[in-house]
């Protein structure tokens, strides 16, 4: 229970990594809102958590929305009464060729990997910094460190995300705050696939699982990792290492 009693805001929280990420914060004892714009999932995993005996609430969000984040901030202070961390998970997946992108590509890219997680962390910030230990972490991508042909977009966004981690890490270190990144590489989201991989786990597996990068996120939110703010954390997995050996060579 490394993190009891504490408050976490996970966004995109209703599937894939941000779900993970919830179950895994409850398992160390932390008190999870979740919020996302599809209801129906962020719903169930709030009721999982609470099945387990956790305690979490489940919030409709669309992060690049100004008074959905209000809200969510509110909601979270009303039911919880304190705000310990936050976990941009929140972002959208744009593939292909640059000149088959359209404008509503890019705006979209940008509002919900990047606008997103400046809305949130400014409403936070507030009550982090009443916090005894304040803490952001942004899920970016390795394709944010490592750039691939026909994700331009993803990975401009994730790579923006990343300047904005190191950045805020320099700016909130005197206010005691620890701001870092999490960089995974590719992560499955077949649920037989994923259930696969739990079963026979190799130590280093061909995929990661989400599971994979919701232990590194909530490893940085604890006590210790209290000495490290400003990190661009790779987890690559073996698809991952590929990845940036071909653009290494390239």
């Amino acid at each position: 229970m490394e993190l009891k009693d504490k408050v976490a805001i996970v966004t995109g929280g209703g599937r894939h990594i941000g779900r993970a990420i919830a179950y895994r914060l409850n398992e160390l004892g932390c008190q999870v809102v979740v919020c996302a714009r599809t209801q129906k999932e962020i719903d169930h995993t709030a009721a999982v958590i609470q099945e387990q005996g956790g305690r979490s609430m489940a919030v409709h969000c669309d992060v690049s929305k100004l008074e959905d984040v209000e809200r969510v901030i509110q909601a979270t202070l009303k039911f919880f009464g304190r705000i310990d961390f936050l976990v941009n998970n929140a972002g959208n997946y744009v593939e292909g060729p640059l000149e088959d992108a359209t404008l509503e590509d890019f705006e979209a890219s940008i509002a919900s990997n990047l606008k997103g997680a400046f809305l949130f962390t400014r409403a936070v910030l507030p009550h982090l910094k009443q916090a005894e230990s304040g803490r952001v972490v942004n899920v970016a991508s390795l394709f944010g460190l490592v750039p691939s042909a026909n994700l331009a977009l993803y990975s401009m966004a994730k790579a923006g995300l990343i300047g904005f981690t190191k950045a805020l890490a320099r700016e909130l270190h005197p206010e005691g705050i620890n701001v870092n990144a999490v960089c995974p590489g590719s992560v499955t989201t077949d649920e037989d696939e994923v259930i696969e991989l739990e079963e026979t786990r190799p130590v280093l597996g061909s995929r990661l699982i989400p599971r994979d990068v919701a232990d590194v996120v909530c490893h940085l939110l604890t006590d210790h990792c209290s000495q490290i703010t400003g990190a661009a954390i790779e987890v690559p997995g073996a698809t991952g290492l590929q990845v940036a050996a071909i653009a290494t060579r390239a």
